[in-house]
Parts: C-alpha cells; sequence; structure tokens
C-alpha cells in the first residue's frame, strides 16, 4: 500500500511561505526554500524584535500601568482610612511588583544584557536569578496574570473636580449593569459563564474544524504528516502547537488560517501581528465556540443579532466594550484581542494631518528680483 503524500512543508521565513520538496535526498531536511531566503530572515531577525520580545515589553507596559492605577488607588484608600481595603489591595501590588520585576529580567535579556550584570541590579547571585526569576518562569507569569482576580478596578476612571475618587471592586459580569439598566425585559442579560484561557480557545477551534472536515485523527494524521498520537493531544488542548503544525491542521481541515493565527498568537502569550485582522479573531472566537447563531449570542449579550453578524463581517469599527461583550459571550478572553483593536482604531483613524508651514515675511519690491 502507498502511503498518502503528506503534503509540501513550508518554508519557515514567514514573508516567503513556498512549499518545499523534503521528501528526497539525504542530510538535514531544508527549512528554507533556498539559502538567501534563510539568510535573509536571519539577518531581519537580527534587526527586528521577535515576537517574544514583542510579548514581552507589552507585557512589562501592561503590569506597569497596572501597577501605576493601583497604587493611586491605595493612596486614595489610605486617606479615606480604610485600612482593611487597603491591606486587600496592596496583595495586588505585591503580585504587580513580582511580575513587573520578571518582564523587566526578560527585557535586559532580549537586549542581551549578561546575567551577571542583571543578577548584580537585583543584588542577587547569578545563580539565584537563573533559579528564580527564568526564562520559563517568565513565561508561567505571563500566563497566569490574566488568570488572576484583581482587587479593585484595574483602570479607575477619572473623578470629577472636587469629588473625591472611590474605589469599589465591580464583577466582571457586571461590568455592563449600568448601560443594561435602561433595556427592556427581555434584553435583560444573563451572568457570564466562566471563560477559558487562549490555550484552551485554540484547541476548541481546531477541534470543531476537525470535527467540520469529518476527518478522523489518522487520516489528518496522514494528511500533515504529524503522528497521530500528537494530533489528538493537540485537539484536546494537552500541547500547544507550533505555527506550523497549526497551519498546517487548520489547511486540512479546510479552515482558514487567518481566523486561527491570532488564537495561536494568544495561546503562546504572543502579540498577534500587525497584519492580522480584528475580524478574523472574532471569527476564530466564533469558530472556537461552535459557530452559535447571532440571533442566540444577542440573547445572552446587550448587542444586536445585526450589530454582532456586523462584527463578523468586518462592516465597522466596534467600541472596545462592544469587543469585550462579545468575546466573553463567547467563553473567551478579550484582552489578546487589544492590540489588534488598537491596530484597527488606528488605521480607521489614518495619519495625522501634516503641520502648516510657517508663514514666511512678504518681501519688498525693492527685493524683488527685476
Amino acid at each position: 500500500m502507498t502511503p498518502k503524500d503528506p503534503g509540501p512543508f513550508r518554508c519557515l521565513n514567514p514573508e516567503c511561505g513556498k512549499p518545499i520538496d523534503r521528501t528526497g535526498g539525504s542530510g538535514r531536511p531544508r527549512n528554507y526554500c533556498n539559502d538567501s531566503c534563510g539568510r535573509a530572515y536571519r539577518r531581519a531577525r537580527e534587526k527586528d524584535p521577535t515576537p517574544d520580545t514583542l510579548a514581552h515589553n507589552h507585557f512589562a507596559d501592561g503590569v506597569a500601568e497596572d501597577l501605576s492605577d493601583a497604587v493611586r488607588a491605595l493612596r486614595q484608600l489610605t486617606r479615606e482610612r480604610r485600612p482593611l481595603d487597603a491591606l486587600a489591595l496592596l496583595c495586588t501590588v505585591e503580585r504587580d511588583l513580582e511580575d513587573l520585576k520578571a518582564a523587566l529580567v526578560q527585557q535586559a535579556r532580549d537586549q542581551r544584557e549578561k546575567n551577571a550584570e542583571i543578577a548584580r541590579a537585583l543584588r542577587l547571585a547569578p545563580d539565584q536569578l537563573t533559579r528564580k526569576l527564568s526564562a520559563e518562569a517568565v513565561r508561567r507569569r505571563m500566563a497566569a496574570r490574566p488568570l488572576r482576580p484583581r482587587t479593585g478596578p484595574a483602570r479607575p476612571a477619572a473623578a470629577p473636580v472636587g469629588v473625591p475618587e472611590t474605589v469599589v471592586r465591580i464583577p466582571r459580569q457586571r461590568r455592563s449593569a449600568a448601560r443594561d439598566a435602561g433595556a427592556p425585559p427581555s434584553r435583560a442579560r444573563e451572568p457570564d459563564t466562566a471563560t477559558a484561557g487562549p490555550a484552551a480557545v485554540l484547541a476548541r477551534a481546531l477541534s470543531h474544524l476537525q470535527r467540520l472536515s469529518g476527518k478522523t485523527y489518522r487520516r489528518l494524521a496522514a494528511d500533515t504528516a504529524i503522528s497521530t498520537s500528537y494530533v489528538s493531544r493537540v485537539l484536546n488542548g494537552e500541547r500547544c502547537p507550533s505555527w506550523t503544525v497549526a497551519r498546517a491542521l487548520t489547511e486540512a481541515c479546510g479552515g482558514d488560517p487567518a481566523e486561527i493565527q491570532p488564537l495561536w498568537a494568544a495561546a503562546r502569550g504572543r502579540i498577534p501581528t500587525p497584519r492580522g485582522s480584528l475580524t478574523a479573531a472574532l471569527r476564530g472566537l466564533h469558530l472556537a465556540a461552535a459557530r452559535p447563531p447571532t440571533g442566540d449570542l444577542g440573547e445572552r449579550t446587550r448587542l444586536t443579532a445585526t450589530a454582532i453578524t456586523g462584527m463578523l463581517n468586518g462592516a465597522a469599527l466596534p467600541a472596545w466594550e462592544d469587543v469585550e461583550e462579545l468575546a466573553h459571550a463567547l467563553h473567551a478572553e478579550a484582552q489578546p484581542l487589544r492590540p489588534l483593536w488598537n491596530a484597527a482604531r488606528a488605521a480607521v483613524a489614518g495619519p495625522p494631518p501634516p503641520q502648516p508651514a510657517e508663514p514666511t515675511a512678504p518681501r519688498l519690491l525693492a527685493e524683488v528680483p527685476r
């Protein structure tokens, strides 16, 4: 019996992606379509920040912003003589400090700082730094941070002039209660169910594609040149695949890799590529939830079925609150979509208007050449 053709392997250079025949010849299989393509990709990686570096920078910025907000809220609680609330918030501040320390250590490593210099800045021995703040420890902190509850608002709104600030703990399922107060009874919102982490969302999307294709694990493994056991572990959420594997499984099941790429980036703790589409990411979340009808989603949210359809079709840029609403209705976290929403908003806003040229003094008649 002749084995089935697993299909071509694609060039690892994301700017190329051409298929490569790795079945013939001896020695190590090729990863690039030619040597010049590989050299160009390696030179670009040396100049441009890698996706991991961008993810570390994004993580550090987010932690620093949360920490700044928490410190301001802590100061207000202290002024209001609310020690129990301040102590509860202090635990959050301490976790933020540890997260920020880990992020800064990884940033220093990304900038090729020596381990001894990083340890000296932290007043630690180099072996202590390696043991306590390894790259794997930083990765675990990045993955665990969205799952930890926070005491107090993550982004407290500025109080009007003359009105003292207050710190109120608002559960996520009631985050839109003020907006829904005027909604008719038939549109009353139901409490959100627990959202799944990014890795689970990716596994659900790939698993739903596999069911839609009607292919067995064995057939899918033969079509992608991946072992059957590994296909099973990926679709069951036991393994987070590389992008090469995730794309191969998506294409073998007849899916759109553009919908899976943002889910894969979030599962890996990376920032989605700037070329990614917010609309494709929302369709990916819709796929991971087994594509429920928009009417059913409208019954569980304050959004209308028409608005949800427009968000999935990219008819217009939705507000961030609407993106959060739809993501939670699809039992997924919304925060990984924030970079894509920011990029879409910047694209809609367009480049800043050109600055007017400075006026020049009028020339006198005597200065005009004859």
